[in-house]
C-alpha cells in the first residue's frame, strides 16, 4: 500500500519514481525510524514526513547512484526521526512520575536522592544544556545504551560516554557536590 502523499505528485513519472523508491526502501525506512523512536506509530509518522521531504528532492534523487540514493533515504529518515523525538520530548515535559522512576532505579544512589531530593534533581537535569539533558534522559529514563544514544544523536559511542560523564559532573556541581560523578 502506497502512502496517500503520492497522490499530490502531479507528474506521473515523478509519482512512479517515488512509488518505486518507496517499494524498494520502505522496510529500511521504517526500521531506521523505529530504531530511533521505539514506537510503531511514531516510526510511521517519521516515514511519512520523510517521504514529504524526499518528494521535494525528486530531481536530486533521480541523479544519485543506487548506494548513494539508499544512504540519502536512510539519512533523511534518521534525521526526521531524531527531529520528531526532540519535538516529542519538548512537548511532553518530564513529570514527577518520571523522576520518581529515577528514585527506584538502582543506578542512582539512594543517599543522593535522600540528601538532595527528587525535585532538586529534576530541576537540575532540566537546567542542563540541551545535549546533556537529552542524553541524560535517554540514558536514565529510556534505558538506552551508549550505542543506541550514539545512533540517535549521530555521535560516536565514545563521545556519548564523554558527554554523559560531563553531564553527571555538572549535575553533581549543581546539586552542591564537589564535582564527583553521580
Amino acid at each position: 500500500m502506497f502512502p496517500l502523499v503520492f497522490l499530490l505528485i502531479q507528474n506521473d513519472s515523478d509519482r512512479a519514481f517515488m512509488e518505486t523508491l518507496f517499494a524498494q526502501y520502505h522496510r529500511l525506512m521504517y526500521a531506521q525510524a523505529l530504531r530511533v523512536l521505539r514506537s510503531r506509530e511514531a516510526a510511521e509518522d517519521a516515514v511519512s514526513e520523510s517521504l514529504i521531504q524526499l518528494i521535494k528532492k525528486i530531481s536530486l534523487l533521480r541523479t544519485l547512484e543506487c548506494n548513494k540514493l539508499k544512504a540519502y533515504v536512510v539519512i533523511t529518515v534518521k534525521h526526521t526521526a531524531i527531529t520528531l523525538l526532540h519535538r516529542r520530548e519538548r512537548e511532553q515535559p518530564a513529570d514527577d512520575m518520571t523522576f520518581q522512576h529515577v528514585a527506584a532505579d538502582e543506578r542512582v544512589d539512594d543517599i543522593v536522592l535522600e540528601a538532595v531530593g527528587v525535585e532538586r534533581i529534576k530541576n537540575a537535569i532540566l537546567a542542563l544544556p540541551p545535549r546533556e539533558k537529552d542524553m541524560m534522559l535517554m540514558r536514565y529514563f529510556r534505558d538506552m545504551t551508549d550505542e543506541e544514544i550514539a545512533e540517535a544523536t549521530g555521535l560516536k559511542a565514545v563521545s556519548v560516554r564523554v558527554h554523559l560523564s560531563r553531564a553527571r559532573k555538572r549535575l553533581a556541581q549543581m546539586l552542591g557536590g564537589k564535582g564527583e560523578e553521580i
